[in-house]
């Protein structure tokens, strides 16, 4: 029982008053209780300034349940933004068999999904300190919605490539502002177990999205993937539309629009989709390809010339959308650094693990997905555990660095996999893995939020989820890169053993994962040679990966040892003070 904020006592009046009800119900119960409090609610909320009352708690006219629904209805939206990211590819050949997807397509039914996401996340942190958190995330909220309709009725492929890029649009903004608004309401020592739960609701929707992907593409229909978002994603537009309350400017559109920093906005953008293309588009043919080599030297270009953007925004007196400020600090650096780290290890093992299972294991993705809960379920549990350890005793960095720790462990471990197959073996290891995982969601983000000002949460935060999505996905493409020039030796020997070239080509060349069904109609003597052409290539990736986590074990020791204090979230100082400045922690 926690007992330190009047939020702490707010959650447990909430539970205490029989809200948590079964299924429909809850949600009939729910919708009842917010029309009936919005039906009471003062007419002069809408007019509250920046500073109503020396009190907050006199002040804060959001309920115990509204607090709640909305932190249930952030969550649920998290949730199905990720799992639309590990969804789809577990039904993509029976999708690309549904369309005839041709080659240059078949790889972008997921890459466009991930490059909208993670191009468009600076955008909406500095959208929503414009215009406000509520207004601009149901927006993002309603883009989503709309991708998934659009994804839902495609009729070919490029019309489901469009729907799964306006997805990741829609997506990039929930991503980041889902972390924005549980930061603004909660305390900053409170919060990391409210991120906790977000981030077990990620490895939650990790673990289930493989396993559902499967059952929709076999049993119902591919299309099923895409229409779970509607009623789901629509409750919690509702949900948000009657509860969240925080940061609300109200400023004029044109006002508003004006003040954009369109710079930063495009250059970061204009880097991203560059590099990220010309990544995608090498990993399916050749990097030595002139256009190829020009996007990825392009974008890099671009990318250097960002921080100038940013200088001079701030030098016209504008408002950057990643403040330089928030990098001078040893400390913030250290946390973005980790966290790139922990993105590049968690992304590759989600990858990877599915590969070795279906083509090393010969086992079925359903199979696949109930092996890979052995590291969701520790990372989901550890991931809420830790949280809460991080609010008892006020402190992140022994958590977080035991996270890696084991970690790095774990993925150290997994080099002494091979053809053979160790039930309980395999759960340990992916165990450990989990377990090392779950720290990684909240941790490093706690601590650089203790770091910035108020003025720069969610700018921030965009930084800091920008930086997970497009080091997780430049990661990614780099560990195919190299998986696959160690794979390519291998195909004389494949085809030696009486494989078709052009299926020994699909091995070799990025498409493994996609195979699975094909290697069980080989001979026993043809698929020990695909398991040995794989083994070898594999186990160089996990070596990799090991030194990638020890490296931000050792970053982690520069961030700062803070003391987390139990001061109001930044919407109680915002309406004490009447601007967006305060302290954060007191140092140890």
């Amino acid at each position: 029982m926690r007992h330190e904020t009047p939020l702490d006592t707010q959650q447990e009046t909430f539970v205490a008053s029989g809200y948590k009800l079964p299924g429909p119900v809850f949600v009939l119960r729910l919708l009842h209780e917010l029309i009936k409090e919005n039906e009471q609610q003062p007419a002069a909320d809408s007019q509250r300034s920046s500073v109503v009352s020396k009190n907050p708690a006199a002040s804060d006219s959001r309920t115990p349940f509204r607090i709640m629904a909305a932190f249930v209805a952030l969550t649920l939206s998290l949730f199905l933004v990720a799992l639309d990211t590990v969804l789809i590819p577990t039904a993509l050949p029976t999708i690309s068999q549904s369309f005839q997807i041709p080659d240059s397509l078949y790889a972008w039914t997921g890459s466009a999904y991930l490059l909208t996401n993670a191009a468009s996340i600076p955008f909406w942190g500095k959208l929503s300190d414009v215009f406000g958190r509520k207004s601009v995330l149901l927006i993002a909220n309603s883009i989503f919605l709309g991708g998934s309709i659009v994804c839902g009725v495609s009729i070919n492929a490029p019309m489901l490539v469009a729907g799964r890029a306006v997805q990741g649009l829609g997506g990039g903004g929930v991503v980041v502002l889902v972390h924005v608004c549980v930061s603004d309401l909660f305390s900053i020592r409170n919060r990391s177990f409210y991120m906790g739960m977000v981030g077990a609701a990620w490895a939650l929707a990790s673990a289930l999205g493989p396993v559902l992907g499967g059952i929709f593409a076999e049993e119902l229909s591919w299309k099923w993937c895409f229409y779970i978002n509607i009623p789901i994603v629509t409750i919690s537009i509702i949900v948000l539309y009657f509860t969240l309350e925080l940061h609300d400017p109200r400023t004029p559109l044109l006002q508003g629009l004006a003040s954009v920093d369109w710079l930063g906005i495009t250059t970061i953008i204009t880097a991203a989709v560059l590099l990220l293309v010309g990544l995608q588009m090498g990993s399916g043919g050749s990097y030595a390809n002139p256009m190829v080599i020009s996007l990825i030297v392009l974008g890099s270009a671009i990318f250097m010339a960002f921080p100038f953007s940013q200088w001079w925004e701030d030098k016209r007196g504008g408002s950057p959308i990643m403040p330089l400020r928030i990098f001078r600090d040893i400390s913030n650096l250290s946390a973005l650094g980790v966290c790139a780290c922990d993105a590049l290890v968690f992304n590759s093992v989600a990858y990877f693990l599915p590969l070795y299972f279906q083509i090393v294991l010969e086992m079925s993705p359903a199979a696949t997905g109930l092996l890979m809960l052995a590291v969701a379920i520790p990372l989901a549990i550890v991931s809420l555990t830790s949280g809460w350890i991080i609010e008892k005793i006020g402190r992140f960095i022994e958590v977080l660095q035991i996270g890696l720790f084991l970690m790095t462990l774990g993925v150290g471990l997994l080099i002494i996999f091979d053809a053979s197959f160790d039930l309980g073996k395999v759960i340990g290891i992916l165990a450990v893995i989990g377990l090392g995982f779950g720290p990684n969601f909240a941790a490093p983000l706690i601590a650089l939020q203790t770091q910035i000002q108020d003025s720069d949460m969610a700018t921030g935060t965009a930084a800091f989820g920008f930086v997970r999505m497009i080091s997780g996905a430049i990661g990614l493409v780099l560990s195919q890169v190299i998986f696959q020039y160690l794979t390519v030796p291998n195909f004389q020997r494949l085809v030696d053993s009486g494989i078709s070239t052009e299926f020994a080509t699909k091995l070799v060349s990025g498409e493994a994962i996609s195979q699975g069904v094909q290697i069980g109609d080989l001979t026993t003597a043809q698929k020990e040679v695909v398991h040995q052409s794989f083994m070898g290539p594999l186990r160089r990736v996990w070596i990799l990966y090991t030194v990638v986590g020890a490296l931000g074990l050792l970053v982690s020791f520069g961030i700062k040892r803070t003391k987390l204090n139990q001061e109001p979230p930044p919407l109680a100082r915002i309406e004490q003070s009447g601007d967006l400045e305060g302290g954060k922690v007191t140092s140890t």
